[in-house]
């Protein structure tokens, strides 16, 4: 019992202890982190989820790997991300040294951080407080997530195959899937690709019933539509492996060859009307190259000496040669950005630059140099480009 002299200091000490002492909400407990116990179950639950594997190789008796589960696992931050980001595995390997063998680990604590196809992405040898670890799991985090380039390509990619431009989408995938490996929207990008593969294989069987059945035309057809529209896919090797089978026989060759020939004047034709001379011209190049034995071969250098003889649509054939070769330039520029080199991407802006002096590609290319000298330091060459 506390005597009436006594009482307002014991009160007054309490008030004390209960302001010193940290609020139950001061900070945000760490949330149990779920320490799988199975490696083979964890690798599949990593590889279905898409998320990297975290590998605590750790022993009983091991004093910093129970510093790294009290100091660093406990926290806040760190619970968090391996929760959320992560698909953590304790590995006792005084119980199971099998598996640190296989993985060279000696010393412990090891912790593993490996991509959901289970390539090694960092190992942290020994303890780690928790700032430090929670750079290592960024480290990790960082070559397993995707860039904002490779999402905004698959879903332009996935808009191209719902609207049938394959061949867009097929460009875009590859371009995703060449990035190295391991990322959850590289799988993606894999599934989209190979579903268009089956599209392509599906074409292909379809153009051999088709040459069984005796119509070579149609198979024919179908085989060349099926090498435009599918582009670089295995399947489009087989078709041309088969359209060059099928182009020994004489007299389908000669068939298909007058064809040609006919399909080529046509299109050639259409161009010069609508007085667009460079596709029209380059038919003409090709009819007289492969088939200027041929009345249509005849008809194309009629063609090519007509425009010929026309300065001013020899001009615009001209004109439209250069803005087509700036746009290519700039796209180029574009790729080479999204794929982190910008001294390459700058060396084709420069050339658009002074290739084209006061032109809309120049003036865009300008700017495009301006902005790269805002968030990299690289400085365009001095070459300007006047504004209207």
């Amino acid at each position: 019992m506390f005597s009436p002299r006594q009482l307002p200091c014991f009160v007054l000490g309490l008030g004390i202890a209960l302001a010193l002492a940290p609020s139950a909400h001061a900070q945000d407990a760490a949330p149990t982190i779920n320490w799988r116990s199975d490696y083979n179950a964890a690798r599949k639950e990593a590889a279905e989820k898409g998320l990297p594997l975290l590998i605590d190789f750790m022993t009983q008796s091991c004093f910093w790997c129970k510093e790294l589960d009290t100091r660093t696992f406990s926290n806040a931050g760190v619970a968090t991300t391996l929760t959320e980001k992560f698909i953590p595995l304790k590995v006792d390997a005084g119980r199971e040294p099998g598996l640190a063998s296989t993985l060279g680990i000696s010393s412990f604590p090891t912790v593993v951080m490996a991509s959901p196809d289970g390539k090694v992405l960092n190992t942290v040898v020994g303890f780690q407080d928790a700032s430090k670890f929670t750079d290592s799991l960024q480290r990790a985090l960082a070559q397993v997530t995707p860039p904002d380039w490779m999402k905004k390509d698959l879903g332009l990619a996935q808009k191209y195959v719902a609207a049938g431009d394959y061949a867009r989408a097929i460009s875009a995938l590859k371009v995703i899937l060449d990035d190295g490996k391991g990322r959850p929207v590289q799988a993606e990008a894999e599934t989209v690709l190979a579903d268009l593969e089956k599209k392509a294989a599906g074409n292909l069987d379809e153009a051999r019933k088709l040459q069984e059945a005796g119509e070579s035309a149609k198979a024919v057809e179908m085989i060349t539509e099926t090498m435009r529209t599918f582009p670089g896919l295995q399947a489009t090797k087989q078709a041309t492996a088969l359209l060059t089978k099928m182009a020994t026989a004489t007299d389908f060759r000669s068939k298909e060859r007058s064809k040609r020939a006919q399909d080529l004047l046509q299109q050639a034709r259409d161009y010069y009307k609508s007085k667009e001379y460079i596709p029209c011209l380059d038919r003409c190049e090709v009819l007289l190259a492969g088939f200027g034995d041929l009345p249509e071969g005849q008809e194309g250098a009629l063609l090519v000496n007509d425009i010929k003889a026309n300065p001013e649509w020899l001009q615009s054939a001209a004109d439209t040669m250069s803005e087509r070769l700036g746009g290519v330039y700039l796209a180029l520029a574009d790729s080479l950005l999204k794929r982190g080199q910008p001294d390459r991407a700058t060396f084709y802006l420069n050339r658009v630059i002074t290739a084209f002096p006061g032109s809309r590609l120049a003036e865009s290319a300008q700017i495009r140099l301006e902005q790269l000298q805002g968030t990299t330091g690289i400085r365009p060459t001095g070459v300007t480009v006047g504004r209207p």
